[in-house]
């Protein structure tokens, strides 16, 4: 008389089966694997009732479905046996597909849980994306305009502040380059010289209204 194992691999599913299904798998799969003998007698259910340390009832669940499939035959006052590895190799190898068929099937809803979490985020980034740019549009560039002082400019000499340079353009200087030297931020004390790029911020028209003060006579 052979024992069983509690803990093998077909006991051990991860899929959550009926308690009777898995020892009647269990039972199948070491027939199946020629540790069981077809025509040899096994335990009595209240043996299987302590191997398993499950309820009798049970037990007979289990038998009962291993008697439906045709592996095993009660016979009343002798015992348990086996009357078809065959029918055993078929049921475990339905099992181990039907076992795949649902691992498959799972990480399908799986990887469909995980595309619509992704699609949620790609929407999400979206929507953050046109609200950026929304908000880009509504946000002038500053660009600073180059104005050169002119050879015979009534500025060469006097100070920003002296100009009223601002006043009379509604540019700020933010840097005035002087050959191969760049002052940035020049302060109100900056004289203008001949030749000398100014680098000029303001609203729309400022560099032609900075040309044409640079050459004033009126400066």
């Amino acid at each position: 008389m052979h024992y069983f194992q509690v803990g093998d691999s077909a006991m051990s599913e991860k899929i959550e089966t009926p308690v009777y299904a898995k020892i009647a798998l269990d039972i199948a799969g070491k027939i199946a694997a020629g540790e069981l003998i077809e025509g040899e007698r096994i335990s009595g259910r209240s043996g299987l009732a302590g191997l398993y340390q499950v309820s009798p009832e049970t037990i007979r669940r289990s038998i009962q479905l291993l008697e439906d499939i045709g592996i095993v035959k009660t016979r009343a006052g002798s015992g348990i046996y086996i009357i078809s590895r065959e029918q055993a190799k078929q049921y475990a190898e339905r099992h181990k597909v039907m076992t795949g068929f649902r691992e498959i099937r799972e990480e399908i809803r799986e990887l469909i849980r995980q595309k619509e979490v992704i699609e949620a985020r790609i929407t999400d980034l979206i929507e953050q994306l046109e609200e950026q740019a929304g908000r880009l549009q509504n946000i002038r560039p500053v660009y600073p305009y180059e104005v050169t002082v002119p050879a015979r400019s009534p500025l060469i000499g006097k100070t920003i502040n002296d100009s009223k340079f601002w006043q009379n353009t509604g540019g700020t200087i933010v840097a005035i380059r002087r050959g191969n030297t760049i002052f940035n931020s020049p302060g109100p004390y900056a004289i203008f010289l001949e030749g000398d790029v100014l680098l000029i911020t303001g609203e729309t028209g400022v560099d032609s209204r900075s040309k044409t003060f640079l050459s004033s006579n009126e400066c």
